[in-house]
């Protein structure tokens, strides 16, 4: 009878290895079954990825594409595998079920050996050692790290904002809370105009509640859109049943034990048994401030995605970049690639990406990217409206620098593309240029 040659073998939890046909049983280590053994190979890198939103998952499927050796772990606090962060707001709006959230399906994992673990939380990077702590003080080494550990929702300083029925959106928990609130036709207050609140605001509309958007600056979207395209757009919504109050700044929200109301700095105090509030995110950046890696509102990164220290990168929501945080979708998929890529030792370069946005749920089509208001003398701008719809784009040094399509949106990906690619106009420009004209030189 042949006997079996022995293999390397090395625990995805702990880093133990041993030797022989097959795993061990269990890991005389952490005690971990043998299902989290996979065979070591001669030179073979380990790489750990803290975070399992799409920078991170990116990051594993660039890894994996580039070494098919390396043992892979991506470590996630949240109980459910991945799934897409940017979808939560169509799950509101029953337009997607929780089982089609998934960034992946389990297989997929096995099949291009990830090790997926989930509730697990990391309290510390020990870079010298190269180590993870977790927070039941299991160590976890590793060669290569990547920080994809995103962000958190801003909370504003204001009063009250503890109380029960006080709600974010950036979890699958929070959006079934949200859910749970919206089961009768109560009245809800959406704090903050930007996308993100106004897709909350649009997909719980539909469940009947009674929704009022309350936005602190002159209009919605500030980022994303001048004031005309914005009135454009307000008015589109309020037709929809949903009431929007614009330059408006929360004082505070009140009830006993449980929210009733938000009061206003102008005295105005608006019912509310839910409110939802979206004032951005803060970069999660506690645990690459406590390892000694450079921090300023983000984690410091360079082209590549690496950090201040050799052998850590860093994509997503919490790293910045020629100082810039995104916060969006698309830079975090973006960023994780590059930073899988460099970390498995390919030359890679983020570019960096001209803000983009669309809103879904709604049904309002909507398109904005790069510059929406001009910003040097020399910038023109060409901006129309027409039967309720407005198209604006703004050209510097012959470039298209930005756009805005809000109501008829078809030359998105056209415009995206001239933006991204730099593409110069200059023989279409003159003075008397027309939104038509740009739109036949773009088709």
């Amino acid at each position: 009878m042949n006997q079996l040659p022995d293999k390397k073998w090395v625990c995805n939890v702990c880093g133990f290895s041993s030797t022989g046909a097959e795993p061990p049983e269990s890991c005389p280590q952490c005690g971990t079954d043998r299902d989290h053994f996979e065979e070591a190979h001669p030179g073979a890198k380990r790489y750990l990825i803290i975070g399992a939103g799409v920078a991170g998952v990116s990051a594993a499927e660039a890894i994996r594409q580039s070494d098919p050796e390396g043992s892979l772990v991506l470590l996630s606090e949240e109980p459910e595998p991945p799934y897409f962060r940017m979808n939560l707001t169509r799950y509101l709006a029953g337009e997607v079920e929780a089982n089609k959230l998934d960034l992946h399906n389990q297989a997929w994992y096995q099949q291009n050996r990830i090790e997926l673990r989930l509730n697990t939380t990391v309290t510390d990077i020990m870079p010298a050692e190269k180590m993870l702590i977790l927070d039941n003080k299991a160590k976890i080494p590793y060669d290569i790290l990547v920080l994809a550990t995103g962000a958190s929702p801003f909370l504003p300083p204001f009063p009250g904002k503890d109380l029960d029925g006080v709600q974010t959106l950036r979890t699958i928990h929070d959006a079934d809370s949200i859910l749970a609130a919206c089961c009768e036709p109560i009245p809800v207050v959406c704090i903050g105009g930007g996308l993100l609140g106004l897709e909350v605001a649009g997909a719980i509309a539909r469940r009947g509640v009674m929704v009022t958007v309350v936005e602190s600056l002159a209009w919605l979207l500030p980022r994303q859109l001048d004031q005309p395209a914005s009135l454009i757009l307000q008015s589109k919504i309020e037709k929809m049943g949903i009431s929007v109050i614009t330059g408006a700044k929360t004082k505070a929200l009140v009830g006993d034990g449980h929210v009733q109301a938000v009061e206003l700095e102008d005295g105005r105090s608006l019912p509310a048994s839910l409110v939802v509030i979206s004032a951005g995110v803060s970069a999660n950046v506690d645990l690459a401030r406590k390892a000694g890696l450079e921090v300023n509102r983000g984690i410091l990164v360079d082209d590549h995605m690496r950090t201040s220290l050799p052998g850590i990168f860093a994509a997503g929501d919490e790293a910045e970049h020629h100082g810039r945080l995104y916060g969006l979708w698309v830079p975090a998929k973006s960023q994780g690639t590059i930073a899988g890529l460099s970390a498995a030792g390919k030359d890679a370069v983020y570019p960096g990406d001209p803000p983009s946005a669309r809103l879904k749920v709604l049904g309002i089509d909507l398109f904005s990217i790069g510059q929406f208001m001009p910003e040097q003398p020399s910038d023109l701008l060409v901006s129309e409206e027409k039967d309720g719809n407005y198209a604006s784009f703004i050209f510097r040094e012959g470039k298209m620098i930005g756009a805005i399509l809000l109501g008829d949106a078809k030359l998105a990906s056209t415009v995206k593309t001239a933006v991204e690619s730099e593409r110069n106009f200059s023989d279409l420009l003159h003075d008397k240029l027309s939104v038509d004209e740009v739109k036949a030189a773009l088709k």
